[in-house]
């Protein structure tokens, strides 16, 4: 029956079969707690519903890419790599360990001792040697000419006592027998197979005892023949030949020793030595040279008139001018041979002091006089 028009309200039975009723699920009745599970739901996008020109999002965009790419469906594919959290750490780790050992074996070739040598061992400090005496003052040269760089040293006539050449020292070969050995025939420009060089009935060592040149065919001054210089002591006054050859050396700063050596070493020495104040030669003599005899020394004068005295082998010589004596003596090296004996003759020949105005004579004693006999006899 329709009321006014309208429907009639359904029937109960009706109704019952259009109702859904939903009851507690069994795992939830008497205090039991269950086990709720989730699915995961993958969503799903279709593109055809976006209107043209309508972006996605950038994660969808992202997922869209990774989807499409060529090759997605490998697991090494890049698009995985590069967008795995943990294939990039896995990256990272394989570059840095290969970066490590890389840079290890190139500090290795390139600084191979310092990681493989061994560490130095501690220095040890040496212990420090004595020190060494002072050496004696070097020879100081007064000419341009050179000094021997190794001469032999003097022996020393100082400290209250005279250390003097042997008696026993025997001369060296003398070819000719005129009393210049063949060393000496060449410094003088002699001839050693020749007693007398320029024919002039001298023989040539007479000729040098006398100060006279051997080689020269006119009588001549040995000072003018080149052969030999004359020194001038500048602060004890007194003067002396010397080879032109030797080498000159002052031995301290006051001009009291004075060396005139040979290259090889042989040399001839003028000390001054002072006189105690009153004391006579032959005290002085007692004094300074104990172990000579004083009976053995013969009176020496040289060609200038300068007096003095002379050992009987002619190798040392003594000078008195009252206030100091003037020695010279011949000094050979470790050798008994003696090569200038008739050189430090006419050293000590030329000898003498400021104010000595003697001249040597013009010409040579004559052989055979009473003067020359007396020379002669001295020189040999």
């Amino acid at each position: 029956m329709l009321f006014f028009g309208k429907k009639p309200p359904p029937r109960p039975q009706e109704m019952k079969e259009h109702l859904s009723v939903q009851t507690i699920p069994a795992d939830f009745y008497a205090g039991k707690n269950p086990v709720v599970t989730f699915k995961a739901v993958s969503k799903e996008i279709d593109l055809n519903k976006f209107a043209p020109g309508q972006n996605l999002s950038a994660r969808h965009k992202a997922a869209l890419d990774k989807t499409t790419a060529a090759g997605s469906g490998a697991k090494l594919h890049p698009v995985h790599l590069l967008t795995s959290r943990k294939s990039l750490l896995i990256i990272f780790g394989i570059v840095f360990v290969l970066g490590v050992a890389g840079a290890t074996v190139y500090y290795l070739k390139t600084a191979p001792q310092a990681v493989l040598a061994p560490p130095p061992a501690p220095a040890v400090e040496a212990p420090k040697p004595p020190p060494i005496p002072e050496e004696p003052a070097p020879i100081v040269a007064t000419t341009t000419e050179a000094v021997p760089t190794t001469p032999a040293q003097p022996k020393s006539l100082g400290g209250g006592s005279l250390e003097l050449p042997s008696l026993f020292l025997a001369d060296s070969a003398d070819s000719d027998s005129d009393g210049l050995t063949d060393v000496e025939e060449e410094l003088f420009g002699t001839d050693p197979a020749l007693p007398d060089t320029d024919g002039d009935k001298y023989s040539d060592s007479h000729e040098v005892y006398n100060v006279y040149n051997p080689a020269g065919k006119e009588p001549e001054k040995i000072i003018d023949s080149g052969a030999v210089k004359d020194f001038d002591n500048p602060v004890f006054g007194y003067k002396i030949y010397y080879s032109r050859p030797w080498a000159l050396g002052v031995v301290d700063d006051t001009y009291r020793d004075v060396l005139f050596s040979t290259i090889t070493g042989e040399n001839i020495e003028v000390r001054v030595v002072d006189k105690a104040p009153g004391a006579n030669f032959a005290d002085w003599f007692a004094a300074w040279a104990p172990s000579e005899q004083f009976n053995d020394l013969i009176p020496f004068t040289s060609v200038f008139k300068q007096a003095g005295w002379r050992r009987s082998d002619y190798l040392v010589y003594y000078f008195d001018d009252g206030s100091r004596v003037y020695v010279i003596a011949y000094h050979t090296t470790d050798s008994s041979v003696v090569n200038y004996r008739t050189v430090i003759k006419m050293v000590a020949r030329s000898f003498r002091l400021n104010g000595n105005s003697a001249v040597i004579p013009t010409r040579p004693v004559e052989v055979g006089t009473a003067a020359s006999t007396s020379a002669s006899t001295t020189a040999l």
